[in-house]
């Protein structure tokens, strides 16, 4: 199943990028988007240590789910770079990561975390919202730096950067 999703996804992609009419201003403000996005997500990955422990560091200090904001960043700013017929997959993809991807992620992810951490994490959550960042840090968030281990060898986040960077520059090619 995970294989035909990751197959839809890709399919999505060639066609968004076969689709592409980039304007100079689409570029601009679709690639600040793009860049927001994976600059939430590489914070978020040098803070997160999977399964060891309720990562209440860096942006999880503000809410739980910086991955998937990050992701949602990307999936716009890659559809406003695009920009032309591109654009028509942006309200497809809203829906699907409102309907199918978040709903499906909150129901493994809090179950296991509620049965690995406990009251932590029920705590957490109760005060951190999934993808609306809080103005003030949770209250037992811990002062963690950014740590190049956890983003390179823990989360891998620079295969992710890869598709990202290779996404953002065949839809610059279609300029």
């Amino acid at each position: 199943m995970n294989n035909l999703k990751t197959l839809g996804l890709l399919v999505c992609i060639i066609i968004a990028v076969i689709m592409a009419r980039p304007t100079a201003l689409s570029l601009i403000i679709g690639g600040i988007i793009v860049f927001l996005g994976e600059a939430i997500r590489i914070w978020a990955t040098g803070h997160l240590a999977r399964n060891q422990e309720v990562t209440t560091s860096g942006p999880y200090a503000y809410l739980r789910d910086p991955l998937y904001l990050g992701r949602l960043f990307l999936l716009i700013g890659f559809c406003i770079m695009a920009w032309g017929y591109s654009l028509l997959l942006l309200p497809l993809g809203l829906v699907v990561f409102a309907l199918n991807y978040m709903p499906r992620k909150k129901r493994k992810e809090m179950v296991r975390l509620e049965q690995q951490f406990g009251e932590e994490y029920k705590a957490y959550a109760s005060y951190c919202r999934s993808l609306l960042p809080r103005l003030k840090p949770y209250n037992e968030s811990r002062k963690r730096p950014w740590m190049v281990k956890l983003f390179w060898k823990e989360n891998r986040e620079q295969y992710f950067i890869l598709i990202v960077v290779s996404i953002f520059i065949a839809i610059i090619f279609r300029y």
